[in-house]
C-alpha cells in the first residue's frame, strides 16, 4: 500500500508542483490589488467551483486511466484488499489537492499576516481547510463517475453542488463538507470492485448507491422543467419576457411602481377614508423597504454580499471588522499601515456580533445599529431592538422620520433626534408584522397627517409554491392603533403544476432536501415562514405517481434475480418515493440484465419441457 501511495504521488508531483506554483502566483497578485479575506460571498463561491473542478478532473483523470480493462486487471491483482488499494489512490490523490490547493492558500493568509496590516481571523486560517474538503469531494465525484456505471454514476457528481444551497456557516460548514466527502468515500468504496459495471447486491450498498442517484435524478426532472420556461420565453410568452403577465399576479404586482402598487391595494378597500387616502396617495412620496435575506455571523467562512468594511470621507482611512476582536481595524488606504482598532463608545468596546456598514456612518449588528462620527471619531449607539428581534431593513428617512423593519415589526423613529443628537433614538411608533418576514418582498408606506399607511406584499417564494402570494395593507395612526384597511389576493402567473414541481416530483425527497439544506445551521430569522400545504390537486397529483411508480416497480421487478425481500422493497420505495425511485430502479438495473438474469430459467423451463416430451 505505501509502495502504491508513494507510486501516485510520483506521478502527480510535477504536475501538483505546476498547480501549487501557477495558484499561489495568482492569489498573490490578486492579494496585491484587493483584500482577498474581505470579499463578497460570490467571489468565495466562484472559488470554490473551480477547486471543486480541479479536483473532479483530477478524480475522473487518474482513475481513467486505471478503468481501462487491462490495467484495472493489474491494478487488483495484487496481494492488497480492494479498499486498502482505493485508500492508497484515494490518499494520493488528497495530497496532491493539498499541495496544489490549499498550501497556497495558507501561505497567502501567512502572508497578508505577517507583512501587511490587513486582517486575519481565526476563519480565515479555515479557509485552507474548507478548499481542501471541496476539492476532495470534486476529486470523489470525478473518481466515482470514472469507476461506478455510466448509467448512475454521473448522479454523484452532483452532490458537491449542495454546497450552494446549504445553510450552514462557520465551523458548521466544514462538518457539512465533511459530511458529503465521507459520503462520497463511502460510493467510492462501494464502486472499487473486480466488476465495474455491476450493480451493487449488499442491502446497506444498494441504499448508499440508489439515494444520491434518486436525489440526482429529482433534481434533473426540477431542472428539466424549467424548459417549459425557455419555450414560453423562445415565443415571447413568459410573463416576465415579452409576455403579458395576469393582472392579479405576483408578476404584474412586483412590476408594478410603489405608488402603483399601493393604489392596487386600496383598490378593494371599504374603508370609509379610503378614497381620501388614494388621493393622498396620487400626491404624495411613497417610501419602500425591501427586507433583507440574510444577516452577518460570526465566524462565517466565506464573506456576506457585502464586505464588513467602510471609508472615512475626511481620512484616507479604512475600517474592516474583525470577528476575532469584534471591532473594526483601521488601515491607511494610501500607505497600508495600521491605524487603531474601533469599537463602542469611549472605551472601545467590544460590538455585540458582526457590524455591517449600511451607509449614512450607520453599523449595524443584528440587533443594534450605530452611527459612526468620524469628527470625533466614535460610535455612538443610535438604534436598539427589543430582545428576540434582529434588523430586517436598513434605517430609512421617511417624510421627517426614519423607518426600520425588523423580522416583527415596523418601528418610526423621530427624524429631528436622529438628525441633531447622538442619543439612542426610542421609536415613537410600532406595527407588528401581519405575516412572517421570510415571505415579505416588500413594504411601502405614506405618510399621513396622523399615522402611516403601509401596504405589505407577501410574494416572496411563491415562484417556487413556497408561498400563497397576497398583498395587504394596514394603517396605524399616531396613538399606534392597527387595524387592516384591505387584503388583495395574488394569483400565480404560471401553471401550478409547474410551480410546484418540486413538490408533487417527490414529497419524500422534497423533504429531505429541505432538512439537509438546514442541518447544521443555525435558525435564520429573515426567512421565517411556513411553507403552505399544497392544493388538493397537486396532491392527487403526487399520488397518482406514486401509485404508478409503484405498479411500475412491480412490472420491472417481475423478471428481475431479487430476492422476496428485496423485490417488495424496491416496490414498497416506489411507492413511497415516487418517480425518482423507479427512474434509480431502472438505472441500476437495466433490461440487458433483466435478460442474463432470466436466461437460467428459460434453459432451465426448456430442459424440462424436452424432459417431458420424451
Amino acid at each position: 500500500m505505501k509502495d502504491l501511495f508513494r507510486g501516485e504521488l510520483l506521478r502527480f508531483r510535477s504536475w501538483a508542483i505546476a498547480a501549487a506554483a501557477i495558484h499561489v502566483v495568482s492569489l498573490g497578485f490578486m492579494a496585491r490589488l484587493v483584500d482577498l479575506a474581505q470579499q463578497p460571498k460570490l467571489v468565495y463561491q466562484v472559488f470554490g467551483m473551480i477547486y471543486a473542478i480541479a479536483g473532479l478532473l483530477l478524480g475522473l483523470y487518474q482513475m481513467g486511466t486505471y478503468r481501462r480493462a487491462n490495467h484495472w486487471l493489474n491494478l487488483l491483482h495484487r496481494p492488497l484488499h480492494r479498499l486498502r488499494i482505493a485508500g492508497a489512490l484515494c490518499g494520493a490523490g488528497g495530497v496532491v489537492l493539498a499541495i496544489a490547493v490549499a498550501l497556497p492558500i495558507f501561505a497567502i493568509a501567512g502572508y497578508q499576516e505577517a507583512l501587511t496590516a490587513r486582517v486575519v481571523d481565526m476563519r480565515h486560517w479555515l479557509l485552507p481547510v474548507a478548499a481542501l474538503l471541496v476539492a476532495c469531494c470534486g476529486y470523489l465525484a470525478g473518481a466515482y463517475a470514472m469507476l461506478a456505471n455510466r448509467r448512475w454514476s454521473a448522479a454523484a457528481a452532483l452532490l458537491p453542488a449542495a454546497f450552494l444551497f446549504t445553510q450552514a456557516a462557520g465551523v458548521a460548514a466544514l462538518a457539512v463538507q465533511a459530511l458529503m466527502l465521507l459520503i462520497l468515500a463511502v460510493l467510492v468504496g462501494i464502486a472499487f470492485k473486480p466488476q465495474l459495471d455491476e450493480p451493487p447486491r449488499h442491502p446497506l450498498a444498494v441504499t448508499a448507491t440508489a439515494l444520491p442517484v434518486q436525489v440526482g435524478v429529482y433534481f434533473l426532472l426540477w431542472m428539466l422543467g424549467t424548459g417549459y420556461e425557455i419555450g414560453l420565453t423562445a415565443i415571447g410568452q413568459h410573463p416576465l419576457n415579452g409576455g403579458q403577465p395576469a393582472a392579479d399576479g405576483y408578476i404584474q404586482s412586483a412590476r408594478m411602481e410603489p405608488k402603483e402598487r399601493l393604489l392596487a391595494g386600496l383598490a378593494s378597500s371599504r374603508d370609509a377614508e379610503a378614497p381620501l387616502w388614494r388621493e393622498q396617495v396620487a400626491l404624495s412620496d411613497v417610501f419602500v423597504l425591501y427586507p433583507m435575506r440574510e444577516l452577518p455571523r460570526r465566524n462565517q467562512l466565506t464573506g456576506t454580499m457585502q464586505p464588513l468594511e467602510f471609508d472615512e470621507s475626511q481620512r484616507p482611512v479604512r475600517w474592516v471588522f474583525s470577528h476575532d476582536r469584534l471591532r473594526f481595524v483601521g488601515r491607511g488606504s494610501l500607505d497600508g499601515r495600521p491605524r487603531g482598532e474601533l469599537g463602542v463608545g469611549e472605551g472601545n468596546a467590544p460590538f455585540p456580533g458582526p457590524a455591517m456598514p449600511i451607509g449614512g456612518g450607520y453599523l449595524a449588528t443584528p440587533t443594534v445599529a450605530y452611527q459612526y462620527d468620524e469628527d470625533q471619531q466614535r460610535v455612538f449607539p443610535r438604534v436598539r431592538l427589543p430582545v428576540g428581534e434582529v434588523f430586517a431593513s436598513t434605517p430609512e428617512a421617511a417624510g421627517e422620520n426614519v423607518i426600520v423593519l425588523s423580522d416583527r415589526a415596523l418601528y418610526v423613529y423621530p427624524g429631528r433626534e436622529a438628525a441633531n443628537t447622538l442619543d439612542l433614538l426610542k421609536p415613537v411608533l410600532r406595527m407588528p408584522l401581519p405575516a412572517p418576514i421570510g415571505r415579505l418582498g416588500s413594504a411601502e408606506l405614506i405618510e399621513l397627517l396622523d399615522g402611516y399607511l403601509v401596504s405589505f406584499d407577501y410574494g416572496n417564494g411563491a415562484w417556487a409554491g413556497e408561498a400563497v402570494p397576497y398583498q395587504q395593507v394596514m394603517r396605524i395612526d399616531g396613538q399606534g392603533r392597527v387595524h387592516e384597511v384591505a387584503r388583495r389576493g395574488l394569483s400565480f402567473d404560471l401553471p401550478l403544476a409547474y410551480t410546484m414541481r418540486n413538490w408533487w416530483l417527490s414529497p419524500a425527497l422534497r423533504e429531505l432536501c429541505l432538512s439537509l439544506r438546514s442541518a447544521f445551521a443555525a435558525p435564520n430569522p429573515l426567512d421565517a415562514g411556513d411553507i403552505p400545504p399544497p392544493p388538493r390537486r397537486i396532491v392527487v397529483l403526487a399520488g397518482v405517481l406514486c401509485l404508478l411508480s409503484l405498479l411500475g416497480a412491480i412490472a420491472l421487478t417481475r423478471r428481475r434475480t431479487f430476492t422476496p425481500l428485496a423485490r417488495w422493497t424496491w416496490v414498497l420505495a416506489c411507492g413511497v418515493i415516487g418517480v425518482p425511485a423507479l427512474a434509480s430502479l431502472w438505472l441500476l438495473y437495466p433490461a440487458a440484465e433483466r435478460d442474463v438474469a432470466a436466461a437460467p430459467a428459460r434453459a432451465r423451463a426448456a430442459a424440462a419441457l424436452a424432459g417431458s416430451a420424451q
